[in-house]
């Protein structure tokens, strides 16, 4: 009796975690992210990843094979969900028409600049219309092999492993970058990113007003409205708003997601349902 608990546990507690991340997925990615890696999702992976192996062993010894190939399916699974929740990483990327092509993106936790793995240019923008559904906002990008292709939410760009997602088009006047001098330091920022000029003191651009030149920064909790060169006092220190840039032209934001480890996520589930194949068609005598 305890072997055939521990043989259908696994999957079933699998399928709950898989299902909480799902209902999740319904309210954005951060949602999902905090789920994942909150701590009581972790351990209870953890448990799954346990039973699932001690349920293979079991299946091996006992050579039942398709039980055995279910679990380790599992176990592989999880293995690919943690390295990809580990190693693999999200960034944002805002690109205009006619600057370019952009080599940089904000990471996901707003505080680091990364590099992408090529240049991205963006050619134009447009929309594309289905029966009975919104107008969808398309971007036309040139990637490493000179060649313009369409980009939206449901059709990816894949580049050097990494998936580009349009989710936005920005109108004329958005923050593309602005100098902030503060804590004796001064700090060339991308619009969202967070900089942390003295201990426990956290800064980021939260909105914008290009026509005014003013930037809204968001300084240790309280909001200031800032114009290049005004300064404003936090805790007794000087914030001061050095220099901004606003983009002249119709841009539009991406997410890009790593998606170079996905495999095993996939290869996981794939020998989850192999292992499942034998049972279905096995013949029962009447």
């Amino acid at each position: 009796m305890s072997r055939r608990y521990l043989r259908r546990a696994p999957p079933l507690v699998a399928a709950g975690l898989v299902l909480v991340a799902a209902a999740a997925s319904l309210f954005g990615s951060e949602p999902v992210h905090r789920i994942v890696g909150s701590a009581w999702f972790l351990a209870g992976t953890g448990i799954v990843a346990l039973t699932a192996l001690c349920a293979a062993i079991i299946a091996l010894r006992s050579r039942s094979w398709p039980s055995a190939v279910q679990h380790l399916g599992i176990l592989v699974a999880l293995v690919g969900i943690f390295v990809n929740q580990r190693a693999a990483h999200s960034s944002y990327l805002f690109l205009q028409q006619g600057t370019g092509a952009g080599k940089v993106a904000l990471g996901r936790d707003l505080r680091r600049v990364e590099e992408l793995p090529q240049p991205l240019a963006l050619d134009s923008l447009t929309t594309a219309v289905a029966r009975a559904f919104q107008p969808a906002p398309v971007a036309w990008m040139t990637a490493g092999d000179g060649r313009s292709v369409p980009v939206t939410y449901s059709r990816p760009l894949r580049i050097a492993g990494r998936q580009m997602l349009l989710t936005q088009i920005a109108a004329p006047g958005f923050l593309t970058e602005y100098e902030v001098a503060a804590g004796g330091s001064e700090y060339l920022l991308l619009h969202n990113q967070v900089a942390e000029p003295w201990p426990g003191m956290r800064l980021s651009s939260f909105a914008y007003d290009a026509e005014a030149g003013r930037v809204g920064l968001l300084v240790g909790g309280e909001q200031h409205w800032l114009g290049i060169g005004e300064s404003t006092a936090v805790n007794g220190r000087s914030v001061q708003l050095v220099a901004a840039d606003f983009a002249p032209n119709f841009g539009a934001l991406f997410v890009v997601n790593d998606a170079r480890y996905r495999f095993i996520v996939f290869a996981g589930f794939g020998l989850v349902l192999l292992g499942l194949l034998p049972p279905l068609f096995r013949r029962e005598d009447p």
